[in-house]
């Protein structure tokens, strides 16, 4: 088992004038502005690896952290009777916003992992966690994780590598 170090990081919102990784994507749509930061940070570090150090797919992992499910302003303080009156005039798929893993598996389709995909909530004692949960999933065969820390509106990725 080699050892892991981190190879590649980068966050969102960006520096001015880098380029939007996601921006033309519609599945932005339905996802709240936290986890389209989380979306964007993670395919920036991706990119930014070099090719030649991406690992087969199945050996890809996702770890994001900080991302809680949340209700629609809308349905706030609403009668049952008048959310079954707005939930007719909202967009199809209006409750995927609400998931909070949905970033992480979006962020697995945008990047090929067949590895494990997984969210949790922020806590303080996330570093250490983190790095247990990195070296288990290296024991079982997961060579490259991708990690995105949200904090508020503003996503930081790593791409740790053996």
């Amino acid at each position: 088992m080699g050892e892991l170090a981190k190879v590649f990081e980068a966050r969102w919102p960006a520096a001015p004038g880098v380029e939007d990784p996601w921006g033309n994507s519609k599945a932005a749509r339905w996802m709240a502005p936290a986890g389209q930061a989380v979306v964007r940070a993670g395919l920036l570090a991706w990119r930014g690896l070099q090719e030649d150090r991406k690992v087969p797919p199945r050996k890809r992992a996702i770890l994001v952290i900080g991302v809680e499910g949340t209700w629609p302003e809308w349905l706030k303080g609403k009668s049952p009777g008048d959310v079954a009156k707005q939930w007719r005039s909202k967009p199809p798929l209006w409750l995927l916003e609400c998931l909070p893993n949905l970033p992480a598996a979006q962020l697995a389709i945008e990047v090929g992992v067949q590895g494990p995909v997984e969210s949790r909530r922020g806590r303080a004692e996330d570093a250490a966690d983190v790095q247990r949960t990195l070296k288990r999933w290296n024991g079982r065969g997961i060579w490259q994780t991708l990690v995105v820390r949200l904090n508020g509106e503003v996503a930081q990725a790593e791409v740790w590598s053996r």
